[in-house]
């Protein structure tokens, strides 16, 4: 069943909300309502997309034949619950949450008005409004959709650029935690290095600078090569000396980052052993010199 031309409400106008409204505005769906508590960003995003600034949730569900909700985690639940106060009858109807971590269960009230549920998810980042719009076409999508809702799932998937991932409702969390790791905790250790950098007397600009040809090469092995193959570096080699030293430079300049090199270093001895490239008495050698320093 083609998606298109659907009169589609979307329920939080942040980043996510707003990307996906352009997204699906260009695929050919009908944007016919926003509902945000913002209302500066609620007409923001009616004015991107032709829209009518809705009052609330079951408004914009009343008048829309699939409705997105792309609120923060927290408020999916009572936006759900003010759609199955507001609508005594949602058959033919699609409710749909963009959260990666939050089963089907939060879309409850909405399925027992009679309404189709599902989640998609954009595996993407949104920093902005500009990088997600530019992003989002060829990332893959998270969905979780009852059995014989695919077919639907992956057209829409695919009208906004996409390709689906079938996830398992079970799933979500580990899921959601997996995005995090190649995401946000990655941002996290590369703050890291900054700060060290900024130690040396750089400003933030000229870490990045220095460091960002690195950052992007290593991507683009882990793209090509996996993980196993991309990894290099000391604990690669088996360098034991040189781990030695970085540990009592970090020990004496920041105790927190010494902290997350031990930590992601010890995992990382997973991968050295994956990759084959270090001898067992060496692995051996670091890890003790990780747990123990």
């Amino acid at each position: 069943m083609s998606g298109f031309m659907e009169n589609t409400a979307i329920i939080g106008a942040g980043k996510v909300g707003t990307a996906i409204a352009i997204a699906v505005s260009g695929a050919g769906y009908s944007v016919t309502g926003v509902v945000d508590t913002d209302s500066s960003a609620g007409e923001k995003l009616a004015s991107l997309t032709g829209a009518r600034l809705l009052s609330d949730p079951g408004q914009a569900c009343l008048n829309a034949d699939l409705v997105i909700v792309t609120t923060p985690d927290s408020l999916i639940a009572a936006v759900c619950e003010e759609i199955g106060k507001a609508c005594a009858d949602l058959r033919g109807k699609k409710v749909m949450h963009m959260s990666g971590a939050l089963s089907l269960e939060v879309l409850e009230p909405a399925e027992r008005k009679g309404a189709d549920v599902l989640c998609i998810h954009p595996l993407q980042t949104f920093a902005d409004l500009e990088g997600a719009v530019k992003a989002l076409p060829g990332s893959r999508f998270g969905v979780t959709c009852a059995p014989g809702f695919e077919s639907w799932a992956r057209g829409f998937v695919e009208a906004i650029g996409g390709t689906m991932l079938p996830v398992d409702d079970s799933d979500k969390v580990l899921y959601h935690a997996a995005a995090v790791m190649a995401c946000n905790l990655i941002t996290m250790v590369v703050f890291g290095a900054e700060v060290l950098y900024r130690g040396l007397g750089f400003t933030p600009d000229e870490a990045r600078t220095a460091f960002m040809p690195l950052l992007n090469a290593t991507v683009d092995n882990i793209e090509r090569l996996g993980p196993s193959q991309a990894l290099t570096g000391p604990l690669s080699r088996g360098d034991v000396s040189t781990i030695g030293m970085h540990l009592g430079e970090l020990k004496r300049v920041d105790r927190e980052l010494l902290s997350l090199y031990r930590e992601v270093s010890i995992w990382g001895l997973k991968l050295v052993e994956e990759q084959g490239t270090a001898d067992e008495e060496s692995i051996q050698k670091m890890r003790v010199l990780l747990e123990e320093f």
